[in-house]
């Protein structure tokens, strides 16, 4: 195995084991690593990939030549100072690599989520498919709620198992990313959705340590859960159906009702409460009926 060859698969499995990124994620993020490395140093196998802040200047600016998104920049940098950070975890540098350099601003965009009717309408249809002991659609109907009701990860839905969740308690563990565990409030109705669930899965003789699983007991695969969201979103006006979008809707939906953000920063699992207040935005109906009751022509 040649030098660099063998950096990137220690750096994949950092990311795999230390970081507990998604298998999605850790594809893109060694994407980038190679990218940058052949862009560095070309054909050369054996030279140790060190990255620098010249040389990611560089390739910055190559990328952005490239019509690549100011956002996909910011991504495939991020990639570049997390290998960065790896290469001073398994002691291969002993100081931190200087990497700031100047970025192409992203153009902040709101959250995309669906508005609490078309969830409810949603839920009610998924609620009439859940045919008796049919464990397909009480899977479906048991994820879609799980994912409104708590906003995680695809990542983490799936990574759930029997020994995550307390009914007594009413608590979900969920382990997010860099391996940070966080505590998540289950409220009587999901309560009652999961234990159905549960319920219908011991009576199919279905087996497995993950609370949601495929029929034989092994995990769900992502694309899988991805498709169940969209296709039950299809009917509603969300610019985007898929898990992230019903996470959006969990703080978004939040905020609106009075929610503090911080609290919604730790249900969430962010690091930062920088990342939270993307949330803090008003829809057009709220402003509508700000406008109604404060304005005094506003009838």
């Amino acid at each position: 195995m040649s030098t660099r060859s063998k950096y990137i698969a220690q750096f994949t499995e950092y990311l795999s084991v230390e970081r507990n990124y998604s298998s999605h994620t850790v594809k893109a993020y060694v994407q980038d690593l190679v990218s940058y490395v052949f862009f560095v140093y070309g054909d050369s196998e054996d030279a140790i990939p060190l990255p620098s802040a010249k040389d990611l200047r560089k390739w910055v600016r190559d990328l952005a030549l490239g019509d690549n998104s100011p956002k996909t920049i910011h991504r495939k940098v991020s990639s570049i100072r997390t290998y960065a950070k790896f290469l001073v975890t398994s002691g291969t540098v002993s100081t931190a690599i200087p990497l700031d350099i100047q970025l192409p601003k992203i153009k902040k965009r709101l959250p995309s989520f669906v508005k609490i009717k078309e969830i409810d309408a949603v839920i009610t249809e998924l609620a009439n498919k859940c045919l008796d002991d049919d464990y397909l659609s009480h899977l479906k109907y048991a994820v879609f709620l799980i994912f409104y009701h708590t906003g995680i990860r695809k990542s983490e839905l799936i990574s759930l198992t029997t020994s995550s969740y307390s009914e007594s308690k009413g608590e979900l563990r969920v382990l997010g990313k860099g391996n940070k565990e966080r505590i998540i409030p289950v409220g009587v109705e999901l309560k009652q959705v999961i234990s159905r669930f549960l319920e219908i899965k011991c009576r199919n003789g279905v087996e497995s340590d993950f609370i949601f699983c495929i029929f034989g007991g092994e995990r769900l695969k992502e694309k899988w859960v991805y498709n169940v969201i969209n296709n039950a979103l299809a009917s509603t006006f969300a610019d985007k159906k898929s898990p992230h979008a019903l996470r959006h809707s969990f703080a978004t939906h939040l905020l609106q009702n009075g929610a503090d953000i911080n609290a919604i920063k730790e249900l969430l699992g962010h690091s930062s409460l920088s990342a939270t207040q993307i949330y803090a935005h008003n829809d057009i109906d709220q402003l509508k009926r700000v406008y109604k009751d404060t304005h005094p022509f506003s009838d």
